[in-house]
């Protein structure tokens, strides 16, 4: 039986956790990244290899500098030689009110969010083209790319919306080679980054939310498992909410 073979970003802490761990059940080999949480990293590894992962790797990546996103792929290509899945969770979410963001911050969460998701992903093409079978990029976005931001920066809104495009742009373009990708937007879920979000402001929030509290991370993390699976092989420039009801179409 072929092990297949998964790239999470982001996965020290909440969804990239919960994803990784989901896909250990299954029986994947994972290489997860983090990007200054190492001991967490190494945690998850040890979790995920409990869990019945074929394999664990661990790798620092920096989602703002090209020479990092290169020398995660190099690695893979040299260990592995190939992807079936890739899982764009890194990111960053700065809580800051729309007056007091400044051009580097704002050039932070785009740059994390948005380019590196866009760059990575073109990065790991000829992993994911050396595989064979089902293969495919879930990228994690979020619904305040979709609404606008409630209690998110306006810059981490944007970063969002913008990775939804470049996720339908690229599920066209992959098409014909039957590389699927496809985008969920959770909306509020209990993370680190959640946790920023304290008193009143996250009492507004929960509020607002119709099932009446936040999701957690393995609500998200079964969806991201499912679109990796080769039984979602006819999905592609799909996005599925996970929201509690916040955002219904």
């Amino acid at each position: 039986m072929t092990v297949r073979r998964a790239l999470v970003t982001g996965a020290s802490s909440g969804i990239g956790t919960a994803a990784a761990l989901e896909l250990a059940r299954e029986g994947y080999a994972l290489w997860i990244t983090y990007a200054g949480r190492e001991a967490e990293a190494e945690r998850v590894a040890e979790e995920c290899r409990a869990a019945g992962a074929a394999e664990v790797l661990v790798s620092q990546l920096d989602l703002r500098d090209p020479a990092s996103i290169d020398a995660v792929t190099d690695r893979i290509t040299v260990t592995w030689g190939e992807l079936h899945v890739l899982i764009n969770n890194g990111g960053v979410c700065p809580y800051t009110p729309y007056p007091e963001i400044d051009i580097d911050e704002w050039d932070l969460v785009m740059e994390t969010n948005a380019r590196g998701t866009f760059l990575l992903t073109r990065a790991a093409l000829p992993l994911l083209r050396a595989a064979e079978g089902d293969r495919s990029v879930i990228n994690i976005a979020s619904i305040a790319g979709q609404v606008g931001a409630l209690q998110t920066g306006i810059h981490y809104a944007a970063s969002k919306g913008a990775l939804l495009a470049i996720t339908r742009s690229f599920a066209r373009h992959l098409a014909a080679e039957r590389i699927r990708v496809n985008a969920v937007t959770p909306g509020p879920v209990t993370s680190a980054i959640t946790d920023q979000l304290q008193g009143e402001g996250r009492a507004k929030l929960e509020a607002g939310i119709p099932l009446g509290a936040f999701g957690e991370p393995a609500d998200v993390a079964w969806i991201i498992a499912s679109l990796a699976s080769e039984r979602a092989r006819f999905i592609t420039g799909a996005t599925y909410d996970v929201n509690g009801g916040v955002r219904i179409d």
